[in-house]
């Protein structure tokens, strides 16, 4: 396997959404891990949409390093955003692999 450990499963990116839904239905013992995976799916998505819609109304092409970081920023305000139990722990694990 190649690629760093993300959540104790190595990967080299995700190519395709056939990987990264079985990244996301990967069983966790967490709640905190499951529902900082479904934020990521879900920001990664909203980033591949607007990265689509720029491109194709306006011939915008935004670098990937800027998605990279636009993607960080809404996981962290998000979860910055949350109060309850069930995200306790989110940022400490979305940090890890910072």
């Amino acid at each position: 396997m190649s690629g760093p450990a993300l959540y104790g499963i190595y990967v080299s990116g995700f190519r395709t959404w056939n990987a990264l839904s079985d990244w996301k239905s990967f069983s966790d013992s967490s709640s905190s891990l499951k529902l900082l995976k479904r934020l990521v799916c879900q920001a990664a998505a909203y980033c591949v949409r607007s990265e689509r819609n720029k491109l194709l109304h306006y011939n915008i092409s935004t670098p990937p390093g800027t998605i990279s970081k636009l993607l960080d920023r809404f996981i962290r305000d998000d979860v910055l955003s949350k109060r309850n139990k069930q995200s306790s722990g989110l940022m400490q694990h979305w940090l890890v692999n910072d």
